[in-house]
């Protein structure tokens, strides 16, 4: 009885506290409390901050499943971290676009599957909200000279692979605001000589 009057309270209480309570959980935890009652229902989908990462095999399955009912409206945080048992069929990208069209402001991407590098949706390319980028390992850095991120601050880039020498000029001259830049390279990335050149002064990590 006193657990049931415990939960009945927590249940009482306005919607943004809730979502603080669930903000401070996994985002898998976060999103299985939609099954203790119909007040916890649709309490995750307004959570700002997702974060995912692959502890097992339908992790994949479940982040396409969460983000497709996710409803807030403005993202500020998406972290995805993907291993081998992500299928080389998966469409990725769809999660990066849909968290573009949220309006996301710090997108943490890691891949690290057995398939090619991939690469990500068009629109990420001119991002006007995104203030931090972090890419890791399997993706392929595509960026046209039309490029345009003019909010973003820190750049991470950790054993990507690039298209060319040029698409890493066109997303380093993307950025007008950028401030910090971190760079972990491999051997065959494209890349000969990584020549950094923006329109700002800015912290660089090598």
């Amino acid at each position: 009885m006193y657990h049931s009057r415990q939960e009945d309270r927590i249940s009482a209480l306005p919607d943004d506290l809730l979502v603080r309570i669930l903000l401070s959980i996994p985002t898998e935890e976060a999103v299985s409390t939609m099954i203790l009652s119909k007040r916890w229902r649709f309490i995750w989908t307004m959570l700002p901050v997702l974060t995912y990462q692959e502890r097992k095999v339908s992790v994949w399955l479940f982040l396409n499943k969460s983000m497709e009912f996710h409803k807030a409206p403005v993202l500020q945080i998406l972290s995805i971290r993907l291993g081998p048992h992500c299928p080389t069929d998966a469409d990725v990208g769809k999660w990066v676009e849909n968290a573009v069209n949220r309006g996301v402001r710090e997108l943490f991407f890691t891949l690290q599957w057995s398939a090619d590098p991939t690469r990500l949706p068009k629109s990420l390319n001119t991002c006007k909200t995104l203030l931090h980028l972090r890419l890791s390992h399997k993706i392929l850095v595509d960026f046209p000279t039309s490029s345009c991120l003019p909010s973003l601050e820190r750049l991470q880039l950790y054993y990507v692979v690039y298209k060319d020498e040029a698409s890493l000029v066109a997303l380093l001259s993307s950025c007008p605001v950028l401030e910090l830049l971190y760079v972990m390279r491999n051997e065959d990335d494209n890349v000969a000589k990584f020549s950094v050149k923006v329109p700002s002064t800015i912290t660089f990590h090598q």
